[in-house]
């Protein structure tokens, strides 16, 4: 029996936890050989089988970040004992440690389990929909599933599983106590003995995060290939299952009811202003034009505003500016890039303190508002193009279930200079002007997202950038940024002459003719901030760019106010002919009065602008300046009445309509 706690009980304690967990690994990597051949469809893996290995790679690191999590607390409680030295106390750890190790590894394993079983079923890992089991029919479900003829082979192999790691277990507190010592770790130097000690901790953290990028190990990285079966062959039902706690912790938040905070009545809710139609058109009958909408990362109305040939942001891109039409008087649905792609996507505002639809149970339903099913209906090829993971908050579920034909991410094209969120903005317009190329027979609407300009903003290393001198007062917007200074533009930059090349590319070829070019941002640039409401325009200010071949041009008032919401009616206006359609923006196109507006309740209409607080329902008043893009503080008048109850209305609408809208469609399932 063990007479002292000691640095050498310590290093022997380390050894003895090894076997069971190189025990764990090997069973999680066999696991993951039975997962691939149970479910790989191996004539579309022809070519493929680097992606494969990289796959399982990922995937063996993977494992060992859930095994360094695992090990995280009995390496610590090993540790403190070298400083505590309480022998008593380690006697009972070392009684209490193989029921942790038993426990946890059978947890892991009926994750797994859960895991094989659910993506049986939904061709998908472990995600939300694994909580409405308890929101549906418990007993039912219970039933499916212990009829399934795999559950008692499942359940034969958890059981053998759960044996294994006790018979592996079962004696590891008389390992613990023994006085022999595996090693002889006496005889070492005192020095080396705690760089050891201070070591260790450090590897086991360092396991955990799985990488030493920006991000720690997750499912964003498990986009490698163009085959979405590899993509899904890295991650486990540990990863799975703790992201799915995080999505339902974050939609668990009080979701708010908008119509009762603005003392909206419920029965006098009418939707049928979302439900609109396009004008004849016979140009777009006739042409049935290609339409592809672009949102390019972090692309901001701000830098734009002090282009010059010192601070050359826009590069080639100027010229196309120049040449269409840009709306500059434009608001950004909200601060992040999911609020954009869920706003533009679904036709509909995206609500303050609501839990994103991408990760909610609604994100598998199709609404009738989504973006896509005008053009799907009327005949079209549909395509979402995201520059980095489709695994990033489940998009490509949500772009499926919203009337998207094909999805492509950053493993549909060679991975070149890759940067921390996806593929740099080269690649990101080479894949999306391959994918309009293709089937050149069939109209395409085509949804592309870009990721490149992004923390930590990198270019690709051949890449030599225009002259970049940023303005004194640009830097003074951006009074938190200290760390990436010129990469911010230089990424920006970027980003924006690759735009002006795919442009080109267009303008160059027969695609003139017959496709209809949007470009906006997601946000502006997360660094630049409104140091007073004065400036609060430019916080969220993005441009709307509008390419439209001669015969489809309509005359635009670019002056006007508009949002995210209101792209999509803008383009079925231009692309499409007496085609009913559910949205609640409105074209440009149209002569009505306009009022933008995005998630943080900053609302803009002509020369009025007021910042709502819906918290407090308290709003400030301003005038617009469009030539400055400044703000001005004035009494509120007739015009902002009529902009916040618009908003408020709105907002209602749209939040009565989401909620309805995906039970009506469960309800029907």
């Amino acid at each position: 029996m063990v007479r002292n706690y000691n640095f050498e009980k310590y290093f022997d304690c380390l050894l003895q936890i090894v076997p069971i967990n190189i025990a764990a690994l090997v069973l999680m990597t066999i696991y993951r050989f039975f997962f691939f051949f149970y479910f790989a469809d191996f004539s579309s893996l022809s070519g493929l089988y680097g992606d494969v290995f990289r796959a399982f790679f990922l995937g063996f690191r993977f494992d060992l970040s859930v095994l360094a999590y695992i090990n995280i607390l009995p390496v610590l409680i090993f540790t403190v004992f070298l400083a505590v030295r309480d022998l008593k106390s380690f006697k009972i750890f070392a009684a209490v440690i193989k029921y942790y190790y038993l426990y946890i590894f059978s947890v892991l394993a009926l994750l797994t389990i859960i895991d094989f079983g659910f993506f049986t079923y939904f061709n998908e890992h472990i995600n939300l929909l694994i909580f409405e089991a308890f929101a549906d029919d418990t007993r039912a479900i219970a039933a499916t599933i212990i009829t399934d003829w795999r559950f008692i082979p499942a359940f034969i192999v958890l059981v053998s599983i759960v044996f294994i790691f006790f018979k592996l277990v079962k004696n590891t507190d008389k390992r613990l106590l023994n006085k022999k010592n595996l090693i002889a770790a006496e005889y070492w130097n005192i020095y080396i003995k705690i760089v050891i000690v201070l070591i260790v901790p450090c590897l086991i953290f360092l396991a955990a995060r799985g990488t030493v990028s920006m991000f720690p190990l997750g499912t964003f990285y498990t986009q490698i290939s163009s085959n979405a079966f590899i993509n899904k062959l890295s991650i486990g039902g540990a990863h799975a299952f703790t992201d799915a706690i995080q999505a339902k912790q974050e939609q668990s938040q009080n979701p708010l009811d908008i119509a009762q905070k603005f003392g909206i009545d419920k029965e006098t809710i009418n939707l049928s202003g979302f439900e609109k139609i396009t004008p004849v058109n016979k140009e777009a009958e006739a042409i049935r034009p290609n339409v592809v909408f672009i949102v390019l990362e972090s692309f901001g109305a701000l830098p734009i505003i002090f282009n010059s040939a010192d601070f050359d942001v826009l590069g080639e891109l100027k010229k196309h500016f120049d040449e269409d039409t840009v709306f500059y008087n434009f608001l950004s649905a909200g601060s992040i890039t999911i609020h954009a792609l869920e706003n533009t996507i679904l036709n509909m505002p995206q609500r303050p303190l609501a839990m994103q639809i991408t990760q909610s149970p609604a994100a598998y339903k199709q609404f009738p508002s989504a973006a896509a099913l005008p053009y799907k209906t009327a005949g079209y090829l549909t395509k979402a193009i995201y520059g980095g993971s489709l695994n990033w908050r489940g998009i490509e579920n949500f772009f499926k279930a919203q009337g998207f034909d094909r999805t492509y991410g950053e493993g549909d094209i060679k991975n070149e200079h890759r940067h921390e969120w996806g593929i740099n903005d080269a690649q990101f317009f080479e894949l999306l002007l391959r994918e309009l190329n293709a089937d050149p027979e069939t109209p395409k609407f085509i949804y592309a997202m870009s990721t490149g300009t992004h923390p930590p903003y990198e270019t690709p290393p051949d890449y030599v950038p225009l002259t970049i001198n940023i303005p004194e007062d640009l830097k003074r917007m951006m009074p938190g940024e200290k760390k990436y200074g010129k990469k911010i533009f230089e990424s920006y930059q970027f980003a924006n002459r690759e735009a002006a090349k795919f442009l080109q590319a267009i303008k160059n070829s027969a695609l003139a003719k017959n496709t209809i070019v949007v470009i906006t941002g997601d946000h502006n640039l997360r660094e630049i901030a409104a140091a007073v409401d004065e400036e609060l325009f430019k916080k969220y200010s993005v441009p709307m760019y509008i390419y439209a071949p001669e015969k489809l041009k309509k005359p635009f008032n670019t002056d006007i106010a508009a949002c995210h919401m209101d792209i999509m009616p803008t383009l079925y206006d231009l692309s499409l002919s007496d085609t009913k359609y559910t949205a609640a923006g409105t074209s440009v196109l149209e002569k009505e009065n306009h009022i933008a507006y995005n998630t943080d309740g900053f609302i803009l209409s002509g020369d009025n602008a007021v910042l709502y607080n819906i918290h407090n329902n308290s709003c400030k008043t301003f005038k617009f300046d469009a030539k400055t893009k400044m703000l001005s503080k004035t009494e509120e008048t007739k015009e902002h009445a009529e902009m916040i109850e618009y908003y408020k209305r709105n907002l209602a609408e749209a939040d009565f309509y989401l909620k309805t809208s995906a039970a009506k469609k469960e309800k029907t399932q």
